[in-house]
């Protein structure tokens, strides 16, 4: 009996053995998936991300096959594999992208949970840089978020951080030395262009599908061309954010990938003041020039690029005509000057707020420093006369688009210039340096005199930005050299719509040349290869050049900043929606990459370690009531 009960114990423990080793590993893998990280293991990859269109993107998180926050993760992965080279970031808000990628809800945003891109230049962003590109600005921080920041943040798009610029977006190229300077993705040893340099460095990059831009003298359009993306220029008032002023020169907008996500973005933006004209080839003529309108060289490769898509208009039915410039380009860019140095008072008063005295020629570059020299010698009177000889030339375009609805120029007379490449003499320089003893004639000269090696590059894109035309740069020609240069086609004022078939047209011929496939024919997202390695140039090391610089109209804030309030009034002569504010600065661009989370089979959940050990426990168990079965007998 005694026996018996032992071995009735026995049989329990080896029992309770048995089941504690066939237990254990199902317990254990199970805290672990509750305590450790596991790897996401959606199809949807970040080449995918790379080619989609952002309306693709959202398509994607809708239909769940990939949420909003892995697609935050890529746009963070890849600013970490190649913001280095580029600089395209001046600040990350990685904490609360992922945040807000977390918590978006459906309710019916067309970019639901898509990165987007932020210009570091007027479109500001609660706890964000708001420099103006000035040094003496470089820890000011703003306090709110701005409703051009909004509008796109209603349509469904995170932000990942702010892009980089050129000081007070007046130049053609992105060079400041607060930031310094940007590179193109195809090269970065090559300019990414001004003012919008970062926002179209980073779209071309695939950082994001979509970044925000502005627009004063091409400063959409010619990073558009010098990076292989699509730059858009809305007409003067036609959308629901900018200002409906007939002397207002800015319009913002957006760098894009892709025709569709272009058109949606308007349709949702426009107020509803564009007409409805159709592209039809029986009605619509077409003209184009590869001229200069200020008696600049163009390059082959410009003249190329039109060429092209000139034979490819004639080949699609269109009556195409080769025509002079239709205006006084010099006389316009005159005018351009003028009213660019009369809205220059508030960088005087930004030093003033700042540095508790008037602006000194060291406190900025030498562009900058030549405008506000202009500025102090003009009046009200002569800006006014400006915008009435802008006023005749506007209804010489108007004449002209009667007859020729579409115009086509390139973007930009060559491909980029070198990072490092001079944009001003040093005999210009020198007479910058000692020009507030000038006359005001002298000055107005000399401004238009220092432009010119800069305007070289760019002198197509400021006639929309006076006249309030919209205009369009295409990315169809990529040089032999393996740098890209768009072709630009402006309209008669809300024939908004017109050029965005025109985009259509030639992205759905796939006339596009891009560094990244997008499959447009549908919103489904296809993964293909990139057509193009992505390049990675190494970091370019040599110093900036002394602040060469280009063209551009002053842009400063939109409107949401406190320092408005207290403006003197003869520093209002530029409209309220582009004034600037108080906020600002990163010392640096962060580059923060996603952390990969990789599967591990540990060795306490492994397969074979498991049936190993459950061996064994069942070969000691045999071992014990064997050895108490001889003891019994």
């Amino acid at each position: 009996m005694k026996h018996h009960t032992w071995d009735s114990k026995i049989r329990k423990i080896i029992l309770l053995l048995m089941l504690f080793t066939i237990g254990s590993p199902a317990q254990i893998v199970l805290a672990d998936q509750t305590s450790t990280p596991v790897e996401n293991t959606s199809s949807f990859t970040i080449r995918d991300y790379e080619n989609s269109s952002a309306l693709q993107l959202a398509e994607a998180i809708r239909n769940k096959k990939v949420t909003s926050v892995q697609l935050v993760k890529f746009a963070y992965q890849e600013i970490e594999k190649q913001d280095s080279s580029l600089h395209a970031m001046i600040t990350l808000r990685k904490d609360d992208a992922l945040k807000e990628a977390s918590e978006i809800q459906d309710t019916g945003q067309p970019f639901l949970g898509v990165p987007i891109l932020l210009k570091g230049l007027g479109h500001t962003i609660k706890g964000g840089s708001n420099t103006n590109g000035l040094y003496f600005e470089k820890d000011v921080i703003t306090q709110g978020t701005s409703r051009i920041t909004k509008a796109f943040q209603d349509e469904g798009f995170i932000v990942i951080g702010q892009t980089n610029f050129p000081e007070m977006g007046i130049k053609n190229v992105t060079d400041s030395k607060l930031y310094g300077p940007t590179g193109s993705p195809y090269n970065s040893k090559y300019q990414a262009g001004g003012s919008s340099g970062g926002s179209a460095s980073g779209v071309a990059a695939g950082y994001a599908p979509v970044a925000t831009g502005s627009d004063s003298g091409g400063s959409i359009r010619i990073p558009a061309s010098w990076n292989g993306v699509i730059g858009f220029k809305p007409s003067r008032a036609v959308t629901k954010f900018d200002s409906k002023s007939e002397h207002n020169q800015t319009s913002h907008f957006a760098e894009t990938k892709t025709m569709s996500d272009t058109k949606k973005l308007f349709e949702d933006f426009s107020n509803g003041t564009a007409s409805d004209v159709k592209l039809d080839p029986k009605i619509i003529k077409i003209a184009y020039t590869t001229e200069s309108p200020v008696n600049t060289p163009v390059s082959a490769d410009a003249k190329r690029a039109v060429q092209n898509a000139v034979d490819f208009l004639k080949h699609q039915g269109y009556q195409v005509e080769e025509v002079k410039y239709p205006i006084n380009g010099t006389e316009l860019m005159n005018d351009y000057d003028i009213i660019g140095a009369g809205s220059s008072g508030i960088i005087n008063y930004l030093a003033n707020n700042k540095l508790k005295r008037d602006l000194e020629i060291g406190d900025v570059d030498l562009t900058t420093w030549a405008i506000y020299q202009l500025g102090q010698s003009i009046s009200k009177d002569d800006v006014l006369d400006a915008w009435d000889s802008v006023n005749k030339l506007t209804e010489q375009m108007q004449q002209f688009h009667q007859k020729y609805p579409i115009f086509l120029t390139p973007t930009t007379a060559s491909t980029a210039p070198k990072i490092g490449d001079p944009l001003m003499t040093d005999s210009l320089e020198k007479r910058i340096r000692s020009m507030d003893g000038l006359s005001k004639e002298d000055k107005t000269k000399l401004v238009l005199d220092q432009w010119m090696p800069a305007l070289t590059y760019s002198p197509f894109t400021q006639i929309s930005n006076l006249t309030g035309e919209p205009a369009i740069s295409l990315p169809t020609f990529v040089s032999a050299a393996g740098l890209p240069l768009g072709i630009q086609f402006n309209a008669a004022r809300n024939n908004d719509r017109l050029l965005l078939q025109m985009g259509d047209l030639f992205e759905k011929n796939n006339k596009f040349n891009q560094k990244y496939v997008v499959n447009n024919t549908h919103n489904s997202v296809v993964s293909k290869p990139s057509p193009k390695p992505i390049l990675k140039p190494k970091p370019i090391n040599k110093p900036l050049p002394k602040h060469k610089e280009s063209i551009f109209g002053l842009q400063v804030d939109d409107g949401t900043s406190a320092i408005k309030k207290n403006v003197p009034e003869e520093n209002k002569l530029q409209n309220k929606e582009n004034q600037t504010g108080n906020f600002p600065p990163v010392s640096h661009r962060a580059t923060v990459a996603a952390p990969v989370m990789k599967h591990q089979i540990l060795p306490q959940t492994g397969n074979k370690k498991s049936i190993l050990s459950f061996v064994g426990i069942m070969a000691f168990s045999g071992v014990i009531y064997l050895k108490f079965k001889k003891n019994e007998f």
